[in-house]
């Protein structure tokens, strides 16, 4: 255990003193239900996203705010506005806040697209994260995105895929990526070690023309 993960074991603020993204998963705190986003993926997810040091960011579904935490304290002089409908989830998004001591990540209560509106204008990256089809939603974030800025969008599912690809074809989105990511990791029981995976995730990247 290193010493940040150390720091977090005994109560204390975490301290992460690298300069790489990637925090280990086991420094956010958790309830039955909630997981956050796999280190792995979160890296892929940032580089993808390509925030700037003054960045405004959307994270629109928010969760646990493990990525959300992780894209804040890459950039102090920027912001990360997320949305989140869950009260369960948005205690545990202020409980990691708190822990991690980011002032500038903020939590706003409510759904997508509807309550889209709670959030500053004109964000330079969206990093938008569904379960099911999103063209309405999408359409309504890509509205708001500026000339110029990056959407990622994550979902596991065959039908969000499909509704996003052919949703940012319809609005003549710039470079459009769609990466199939699937971690595996060692697990150990007594004397055998096997991989484990956990559940694929589509990641989908584009940029609104200027």
């Amino acid at each position: 255990m290193g010493a940040g993960e150390q720091e977090h074991a005994a109560g204390a603020g975490f301290q992460w003193d690298f300069v790489t993204p990637g925090l280990p998963d086991s420094v956010f705190e958790g309830a039955p239900g909630f997981s956050p986003t796999p280190m792995e993926l979160r890296v892929m997810l940032l580089a993808h996203l390509r925030p700037r040091t003054h960045s405004v960011v959307w994270d629109v579904g928010g969760g646990t705010g493990a990525l959300a935490l992780e894209i804040a304290r890459l950039m102090p002089a920027g912001e990360v506005h997320t949305l989140e409908r869950d009260p369960e989830a948005i205690e545990l998004l202020e409980c990691n806040r708190r822990r991690f001591g980011i002032p500038n990540l903020h939590i706003h209560a409510g759904q997508a697209p509807q309550d889209l509106g709670l959030l500053p204008p004109h964000p330079d990256r969206v990093l938008l994260e569904v379960g099911r089809p999103l063209a309405a939603v999408l359409q309504a974030v890509w509205t708001a995105l500026q000339p110029g800025g990056r959407l990622v969008i994550s979902t596991t599912s065959l039908e969000g895929l499909v509704d996003a690809t052919d949703t940012l074809s319809q609005l003549k989105a710039r470079d459009v990526q769609v990466v199939q990511a699937t971690v595996h990791r060692m697990q150990r029981r007594g004397s055998q070690a096997r991989l484990a995976a956990a559940e694929p995730l589509f990641v989908i990247a584009a940029e609104r023309l200027g």
